[in-house]
């Protein structure tokens, strides 16, 4: 099953250049993610009331392989491209009118259980024979580098308008906390080409969150909270 949506891209969802922003970006996805996954009954609602679960994210790559401008059309495509007992893997594409990708995503989640704590295999949580997954559209890895934790640059605190309805930081939160460490100019004239997030632990609200640069090849941040990573990011531009 995919899910194919056909829209005009909004200014909400459109940096300073008026493109398409790396935080839009991870809205589109999450946007197509969870409703596909409500559309197949394994969404994180379903997942709460009905099997006591809660999915969480694992680790999403994004890569922008050319901009969407405010306004222009683009048909987004989300799909299950694999699972495995305990992980769950939804691609989503964006392409242009020509047919062209404009972004694509793979998003790798896992449920856990909501007294517990403990990952729980997938088919506890509904996923399985009634979701077979569909053949990739495209080719994306995630990367294999292991960036060391250097300055501390920013501190932050968890507010209410960052929480979820599952009680925890927004993906989307954290995604703004590491965009808001470069300077507007800057990304204009040196936009995002890929980044990937990798989620390690929850936060909640009220949480200090302290972020540091990585040494890395590319651009990488971590986030902690007191010691412990919660988060962290690669960057290339």
């Amino acid at each position: 099953m995919k899910l194919v949506k056909t829209d005009r891209l909004p200014a909400s969802y459109c940096g300073a250049d008026v493109k398409l922003s790396v935080e839009g970006a991870f809205r589109i996805v999450e946007d197509m993610v969870t409703e596909i996954m409500g559309d197949q009954h394994i969404d994180g609602v379903t997942c709460m009331r009905e099997y006591g679960g809660m999915w969480v994210f694992v680790r999403n790559r994004i890569e922008m392989d050319q901009p969407l401008e405010w306004m222009e059309t683009y048909t987004a495509t989300s799909y299950i491209s694999s699972f495995s007992k305990i992980r769950l893997y939804i691609d989503t594409v964006l392409q242009k009118e020509d047919g062209s990708i404009a972004l694509k995503s793979r998003l790798e989640m896992c449920a856990v259980d909501l007294e517990t704590g403990k990952i729980r295999k997938s088919e506890s949580v509904g996923v399985g024979d009634k979701t077979p997954p569909e053949e990739p559209m495209f080719d994306i890895a995630y990367s294999k580098e292991k960036p060391v934790r250097e300055e501390l640059i920013d501190e932050i605190t968890v507010r209410s308008a960052d929480i979820d309805y599952c009680h925890h930081t927004n993906n989307i939160s954290y995604v703004r906390y590491f965009m808001n460490q470069f300077r507007v100019d800057d990304l204009i004239e040196k936009p995002v080409k890929a980044i990937e997030v990798q989620y390690a632990a929850q936060t909640h609200e009220g949480d200090r969150l302290s972020v540091y640069r990585c040494s890395s090849k590319n651009e990488a941040f971590v986030i902690e909270l007191e010691g412990t990573k919660a988060v962290s990011c690669i960057i290339n531009r």
